[in-house]
């Protein structure tokens, strides 16, 4: 499993050292495993799955909203997001629009589309969100160490 020294400054080096590399670049195997994790994304969100969920972050993975300092650990905000999803039949999806990965594939940065809704609470939205991925291996599967978004209320909702 990935140790984490100190989660900040790995997610930060990360973003720093990654290498951009067009989705055209990117190992074909590489590039199917990240579209597959986004598909698991949206399924688990489908289906309203919680549990499904927590299983794509990493247990210190950072949650950074727009003017909130990060919050660290998957039982913590982003575990209580998806539960307000889930308890009030709301629902998320996610785009791919950029892809870069580092050279041995065991990094990337996934950014793209997030829109969701919560009818019974009057609640649409829409933004963009930055996942921070990392796997040990190429054969492994991906963790979000560190999701990022940036919403607003969808027009005309």
């Amino acid at each position: 499993m990935f140790r984490y020294i100190n989660l900040s400054g790995a997610v930060f080096a990360l973003l720093i050292a990654t290498a951009p590399v067009s989705a055209q670049e990117i190992d074909a195997d590489t590039r199917a495993s990240l579209i597959a994790f986004n598909d698991a994304f949206n399924a688990h969100a489908e289906v309203l799955d919680v549990e499904g969920m927590m299983s794509l972050y990493h247990e210190d993975a950072l949650w950074i909203a727009p003017a909130t300092p990060p919050a660290k650990g998957r039982d913590g905000v982003p575990r209580q997001t998806f539960t307000f999803l889930t308890e009030n039949d709301g629902e998320i999806t996610h785009t791919i629009d950029y892809l870069f990965v580092s050279d041995d594939g065991t990094q990337a940065v996934m950014i793209g589309d997030a829109v969701g809704s919560v009818e019974s609470k009057g609640i649409a939205f829409k933004g963009t969100y930055h996942f921070t991925l990392v796997r040990d291996d190429a054969k492994d599967n991906w963790e979000i160490v560190a999701d990022m978004f940036n919403q607003y209320p969808r027009a005309g909702e």
